[in-house]
């Protein structure tokens, strides 16, 4: 496995943990589609299709991340200067 996927990949999974912690549902499934991020009712959803890239699902997560107010929350330093990054935080 190339290093950058295996970057991506380990990132993802933080991601994905930083995220449900949040409460953000993070749903994987066959869709045929690279997915995206919805709010359904109070609760923030990011879905993607099983083969999305790696790369692709960390904006899909992030997108969510900066969808919510994050002021009082811990982030890793890591996630916060991706959320900078972005212009999301």
């Amino acid at each position: 496995m190339k290093d950058k996927e295996r970057k991506s990949r380990e990132l993802c999974h933080t991601l994905i943990d930083t995220a449900q912690r949040l409460g953000i549902e993070v749903i994987e499934d066959k869709i045929d589609r690279k997915g995206g991020v919805c709010r359904v009712d109070d609760k923030i959803m990011v879905i993607y299709d099983i083969s999305t890239l790696w790369t692709d699902r960390v904006k899909l997560i992030l997108k969510a991340l900066g969808w919510m107010k994050l002021d009082d929350v811990y982030l890793s330093p890591k996630i916060r200067q991706l959320l900078e990054d972005k212009g999301q935080l």
